[in-house]
């Protein structure tokens, strides 16, 4: 992502927005422990939300080129290094092993079918025998084995879920794999099937690697094209293609091409939809939704992002968040619903620590997360920042109980987020510095910040484990995404067994325990869940959800009249 320079800090509060008014081992071994493929169900709805979608013409049209406009250009294009860079337009190129039906149960793709072990820690996949790569070469166990070597590899420095699990691949024929990994995961299919692993060719990574972050060769329904930096990045139909899916046509892809447009402002984004410059307009900014919504000129689909939204991380380094007290305070005295409906205009839920569309969110959930502005109060008298100073921020032995968090300083939202935050913030007698920065995501490994916000959008619980595990703290050596650095054992063990657990009702009790487990120790203050709103031209149709990762899934999509 490219920034400018960041500005200085600024910590004004502004007036709380009318939000409500402007809208809404041995393989023999392995196999005698091991489980069948799930079956694949029928095709699920393509989003959370109702589609405004007027009925499909007969036959759809081939050709055209489709531009969508997204919010920002990836950093690079390798998704076995950068997960969150490029997920969101790598898709056209990369097919997965598995297809994600969004609901815990997973399709064939590139692999026919699988076999888990009862101890989530083997898996063993059969392949297709008819695929192969965009520069010809074949899609076998091999090329597998090539990518999970190449995240496990620590010199390759990868972000993503799958290295955290240490996989290693082992060929058993040409078409048969199977992964081991170094700790236990039941949502191993839920993380292979996201566009971050996405099946790369085999000879680029071995020849070429260095050619990994600027140009994708996959097996998937587009080729890569060009990428003209700062402005699209453009794929052309693989006219070989014969492997989507269950769920999608037969054959190769319908368009001719789909390029990529980065328009990181939410307005330019919004005006490209309304003079017709761009066909998909993704990540409809909250303040347009409702005339989205509510207008005939265009279709819509919304997905409510799984995973763990939008939420404000305590760095528990440093002071004064290695109390919990203090920690605890902001997390009851912050008016979350008040900030949420503000900073979205109504748009976006509250959430707790798993957004209501994740498969393992518990639905019973009784330790919920409550406004109360007296306990909060109180809690800050109790640690010892009872004294108030002239400007009203409290004190301890002349210092200011005091804390700054940095955003990115494009991202409009976060910044009407965090400066309601920091109104509430101030009636506590807390001062919330907000610091607009160029280098956000190295920020979350070097520990540069008082709070942090992030949000980590996947179709399952384990995101609990990347946010909150012990095992995914930063140390010097390993990079982690636990932004708040605390460790917590009674978490950790809850966790385990989760990720440990090959059946699905059991890993659901074991992260509902982990909800339960979390606000006691307030890593975090959760705030919202991400409301995806996708606004399609009229004459666009066929387009789908990848609920992976979501986003838009463009294979089946065609231009009509």
């Amino acid at each position: 992502m490219t920034y400018e320079k960041a500005p200085q800090h600024f910590t004004a509060p502004v007036s709380r927005r009318l939000a409500l008014t402007l809208g809404g081992g041995l393989v023999g071994l392995v196999l005698a422990a091991c489980s069948k493929t799930e079956p694949a169900p029928a095709p699920a709805a393509s989003a959370a939300g109702a589609s405004a979608a007027p009925a499909a013409q007969a036959e759809p049209v081939r050709g055209g080129q489709l531009v969508v406009a997204i919010r920002a250009e990836p950093a690079q294009l390798n998704p076995l290094v950068d997960q969150g860079s490029g997920a969101h337009s790598v898709r056209p190129a990369l097919d997965s092993l598995v297809w994600d039906n969004g609901d815990g149960t997973h399709a064939p793709w590139l692999a026919s079918s699988w076999e888990v072990s009862d101890d989530a820690t083997t898996y063993v996949f059969h392949l297709r025998k008819d695929v192969h790569f965009h520069d010809g070469t074949p899609f076998n166990a091999a090329a597998v084995k090539a990518n999970f070597d190449y995240v496990n590899n620590p010199a390759n420095k990868s972000t993503g879920s799958t290295a955290k699990l240490k996989p290693v691949a082992t060929v058993i024929d040409e078409y048969t794999v199977s992964v081991k990994l170094g700790t236990p995961e039941s949502s191993f299919l839920t993380l292979i099937a996201a566009p971050y692993f996405g099946i790369l060719s085999q000879q680029q990574i071995e020849q070429d690697p260095k050619s990994l972050a600027t140009k994708l060769i996959g097996t998937g329904p587009f080729k890569f094209d060009s990428w003209v930096k700062g402005q699209s990045l453009t794929y052309v139909r693989n006219d070989d293609y014969q492997w989507a899916p269950a769920q999608f046509h037969a054959g190769a892809a319908y368009l001719d091409s789909v390029k990529y447009v980065f328009l990181p402002e939410d307005q330019t984004r919004y005006n490209a939809l309304t003079t017709k410059e761009a066909h998909v307009v993704d990540y409809i900014a909250p303040e347009y939704a409702k005339s989205v919504k509510q207008s005939a000129d265009y279709q819509n689909e919304e997905f409510l992002l799984p995973g763990v939204g939008y939420s404000l991380h305590f760095n528990t380094r440093r002071a004064p968040f290695d109390k919990l007290e203090v920690r605890q305070a902001l997390l009851h005295g912050l008016n979350r619903e008040e900030i949420v409906a503000s900073a979205t205009f109504g748009a976006y839920p509250v959430q707790e620590y798993l957004a209501t569309t994740t498969p393992d969110f518990n639905k019973e959930l009784k330790n919920k997360i409550r406004y109360d502005a007296d306990k909060a109060n109180r809690l800050l008298d109790e640690a010892g920042w009872g004294t108030r100073d002239a400007q009203g921020y409290r004190s301890k032995e002349g210092q200011r109980l005091s804390a700054s968090i940095p955003y990115a300083d494009n991202d409009q939202l976060a910044q009407r987020t965090l400066e309601q935050v920091q109104i509430d913030a101030r009636k506590l007698g807390f001062e919330i510095k907000l610091q607009p920065v160029t280098d956000l995501p190295e920020r979350l490994y070097n520990g540069n910040y008082g709070l942090l916000g992030t949000f980590q959008s996947e179709a399952t619980g384990m995101q609990l484990w990347r946010l909150y595990g012990s095992d995914n703290i930063s140390d010097g050596s390993t990079v982690g995404s636990n932004a708040s650095f605390l460790s917590i054992p009674e978490l950790d063990a809850v966790l385990a067994k989760a990720r440990a657990s090959g059946k699905s009702p059991d890993r659901a009790r074991y992260y509902a325990q982990a909800q339960e487990i979390l606000p006691n120790y307030a890593p975090s203050v959760p705030l919202y869940s991400r409301a995806r709103l996708v606004a399609i031209q009229k004459n666009v149709h066929g387009v789908a959800w990848d609920k992976a990762w979501p986003q838009p899934y463009l294979f089946d999509a065609w231009i009509g009249k």
